[in-house]
C-alpha cells in the first residue's frame, strides 16, 4: 500500500505533462509501480503496484509512442493488443485483469520503464540493446533519488 501523498505526486505529474501513464522510476522512486489513465476526462487514474503480465495475445500492433522521459521523441514499438495483468491496487488488494488496445499498450510501455527500457530504445518495433546504449538523454529529471 502506498500513502496518499505519494500517489498524488504521481497523479499530478502525469496530468501536468499530459501523459496517460507514469512509472514511479520516472519521478525518482525505485518502486515497481505506475499510474495510468487512458480516459478522455482524465479523472480516473489507476494505480498498479508490483505488476506482472501473466498472459498476452499473439496479435500485436506496431505503432509510434511518445514518452514523458523523452519529450519530443517517439519510438516505433510492437505491443500485444491484449494482456492479462496481475497487480495490487493502491489499497494493497490483489487483482488479475485483462486489458485491451490503448490500455494494454500503455501498461506495456510503463512496464518497460520498470525494466529500464524506453520506447525510443526500439528499432522498427523491436527492442534494441545497442540503440538503448547509444541514446543520449537528459538524465537529470528522471534518475532515481539514490543515483543522485
Amino acid at each position: 500500500m502506498i500513502n496518499r501523498k505519494t500517489y498524488k505526486i504521481y497523479d499530478r505529474a502525469m496530468y501536468q505533462h499530459h501523459g496517460i501513464g507514469l512509472a514511479a522510476i520516472q519521478v525518482g522512486y525505485q518502486l515497481r509501480m505506475f499510474v495510468m489513465d487512458c480516459t478522455r476526462s482524465q479523472e480516473s487514474p489507476q494505480v498498479f503496484i508490483n505488476p506482472v503480465i501473466v498472459k498476452n495475445s499473439e496479435e500485436t500492433l506496431t505503432d509510434f509512442e511518445g514518452c514523458l522521459s523523452a519529450p519530443g521523441k517517439r519510438g516505433e514499438v510492437k505491443r500485444h493488443l491484449r494482456i492479462v495483468l496481475k497487480y495490487q491496487d493502491k489499497e494493497g488488494e490483489e487483482h488479475t485483469k485483462t486489458f485491451y488496445n490503448l490500455e494494454a499498450r500503455c501498461i506495456q510501455h510503463e512496464m518497460d520503464h520498470l525494466e529500464g527500457k524506453l520506447c525510443i530504445d526500439y528499432e522498427k518495433g523491436e527492442y534494441s540493446r545497442d540503440k538503448h546504449k547509444s541514446q543520449t538523454m537528459v538524465e537529470s529529471d528522471f534518475r532515481t533519488k539514490s543515483d543522485t
